[in-house]
């Protein structure tokens, strides 16, 4: 853990960046507004759901809730009629919480790359340079901010585009700070 008292600097900038690179995407770039498409019934759909009193939770169509029903003759018929899809219903999102919970994210995630970016590029070594130290952190940050989403993606058919262009404007960043902030030994 000694790295964190050598590298606190630029992990609480690249924290901070990060959180408003991500605020700016969702709220100020218009970039995130294609990621989901309307239905043409939306206010039946919505009426239905409040009469239903469906609780908030991700519920997937057809269900089966065993391998064994899964496997069944009446699931495979209801699977190749469909729709299939998902459905992700949520109570009213607490902002607050909601953005301290991101804020940990990145936190947490700036903190792991900066260990490991330390454990390769190691401060004080002589080799370092402000190249390598960003295409190291950037290299690894847009390996974790760019692909996390594409599983997800591939499986439930959403844009991922949008999300693969913001993890690599973070990862950039992130490599961009770290590069600046890293202590290089004396020349």
């Amino acid at each position: 853990m000694d790295f964190l008292a050598v590298l606190w600097l630029p992990i609480l900038v690249a924290t901070v960046v990060l959180w408003i690179l991500s605020f700016v995407a969702w709220v100020v770039s218009s970039h995130h507004f294609g990621d989901f498409k309307r239905l043409d019934a939306e206010d039946d759909i919505m009426d239905l759901l409040k009469q239903e009193q469906v609780p908030a939770g991700n519920y997937m169509f057809p269900y089966s809730g065993s391998k064994q029903e899964q496997g069944s003759k009446e699931y495979a018929e209801r699977y190749a009629q469909g729709p299939r899809g998902t459905l992700n219903i949520y109570d009213m999102p607490n902002m607050g919480l909601n953005m301290a919970l991101t804020i940990l994210y990145f936190l947490v995630t700036v903190m792991t790359i900066a260990y490991i970016t330390e454990v390769a590029c190691p401060i004080g070594d002589a080799s370092n340079d402000f190249m390598r130290v960003f295409r190291f952190a950037g290299t690894v940050g847009v390996l974790t901010y760019a692909s996390s989403p594409i599983l997800h993606r591939i499986w439930f058919k959403a844009k991922m585009w949008t999300d693969i262009l913001d993890g690599a404007v973070y990862g950039t960043a992130l490599g961009l700070i770290f590069a600046l902030l890293w202590s290089y030994p004396a020349a």
